[in-house]
């Protein structure tokens, strides 16, 4: 689910920067190896890179019902987990001026749409439909980094600064569906109180 949603997010963004052609700026991958040298770190060279820095809980929208009612049976699950994901978005451009027009891209992308839904994006109707997912809803939040934790950012992920851009994607929703247990619902309740 979580591939599937970036990677159509990674094509509207890619035909907002780009209407029309083949190359894509945009590519899905892991920021933390385009200093490996390696051949797929080539994949990124002058690229906009969409990375995963961080995947959270959202506890504030965890519903703490654990159970769920189906014709005269009560279906016992585990509630759905609904997931916050940190992204980053680098641009590893060596002509640096390109990386930052790149970069104001992603930025006036997100600032005219950040909410998606299966009703304004058929991509995203499309993608639930072929995978066999009900992703509801998509919101992308700007965050704000200071210094500091930007450098820690950059430093944990093992490289130098390129320049960047963060959005948190709120909310994925991980709900399998998978049923514990059935049982019947209680209709009645009975107490036998003694007499003294």
């Amino acid at each position: 689910m979580i591939p599937e949603a970036l990677t159509v997010i990674v094509g509207l963004i890619n035909e907002f920067i780009l209407p029309g052609h083949t190359d894509e700026p945009l590519v899905l991958s892991n920021i933390s190896r385009v200093n490996d040298g390696d051949e797929f770190t080539q994949n990124m060279k002058d690229k906009l890179v969409l990375s995963i820095v961080n995947i959270e809980e959202d506890r504030v929208a965890k519903s703490p019902d654990n159970f769920m009612k189906e014709n005269n049976l009560i279906r016992y699950k585990n509630p759905a987990i609904h997931l916050n994901l940190t992204l980053l978005f680098a641009a590893t451009h060596d002509d640096y001026p390109k990386a930052i027009a790149l970069l104001e891209k992603i930025v006036r992308f997100f600032q005219i749409k950040y909410v998606f839904t299966p009703g304004d994006t058929p991509e995203l109707a499309t993608a639930n439909m072929i995978n066999d997912f009900n992703v509801e809803k998509l919101i992308f939040d700007w965050m704000n980094l200071n210094l500091e934790q930007v450098h820690q950012l950059w430093t944990t992920l093992g490289g130098h600064y390129i320049p960047s851009v963060i959005f948190k994607l709120r909310m994925i929703t991980i709900d399998e569906h998978k049923i514990q247990k059935d049982a019947l619902p209680i209709k009645e309740i009975t107490t036998d109180v003694g007499h003294s």
